[in-house]
């Protein structure tokens, strides 16, 4: 990824932010104040213009938050509170639980929970309207999450990225933050994963 390329994917990705800030304003009411959904509508796109900031920073400068570990429950909600936005947009039910494997672990912060959200959202189209579960094991080796739907591996983490494969922040930063994490990132007949290593 070039600085051009960086720069074009930011200019395409905040254009798309502006024209759906846009149509939240022209499905309201102008005599009267937002309502209550597009309200949500409005601050889940605010929200998603700040996880953009976020990622055009990162691959810019390479910064990322320092990693930490949280009790299970404690990173259950952390992640559903990153995952609500999404819910706001895509009127998607999103849960986070737990299956099997150490109940005791505790989990990595807050760099898996952000890959987690940046991933979800690529695939919700698929899934929309339709509930998504996020399901999470801790084995002795690996940090797990699964995504038991039936959606494609986005093209940007595809081992052979085609050359016409999306050129947004979302796919860079995915990209780049998968590689600097050690990520493996698998499809199958079960759905979609990802596997951190625990150290």
């Amino acid at each position: 990824m070039t600085t051009e390329d960086l720069w074009l994917a930011t200019l395409h990705d905040f254009n798309n932010l502006l024209a759906g800030l846009q149509g939240v304003l022209d499905l309201s009411d102008p005599r009267a104040p937002l309502g209550p959904r597009n309200r949500l509508r409005l601050e889940a796109s605010l929200e998603e213009g700040k996880t953009l900031i976020a990622m055009a920073r990162g691959l810019a400068l390479g910064r990322h938050p320092d990693p930490g570990l949280a009790p299970w429950p404690e990173w259950q909600v952390g992640l559903e509170r990153k995952l609500e936005p999404l819910t706001q947009l895509f009127r998607c039910p999103i849960k986070v639980q737990r299956s099997g494997g150490d109940a005791s672990a505790p989990w990595p912060v807050p760099g898996l929970q952000d890959w987690a959200v940046a991933f979800t959202r690529q695939i919700l189209p698929w899934v929309a309207p339709e509930p998504l579960r996020l399901e999470t094991q801790a084995t002795a080796t690996h940090w797990i999450i699964r995504w038991p739907v039936d959606a494609p591996l986005p093209a940007a983490l595809q081992p052979d990225p085609s050359p016409d494969c999306p050129r947004n922040l979302a796919a860079y930063w995915l990209r780049a933050r998968m590689r600097e994490l050690e990520l493996e990132v698998g499809a199958t007949a079960e759905g979609l994963s990802v596997r951190l290593r625990r150290p």
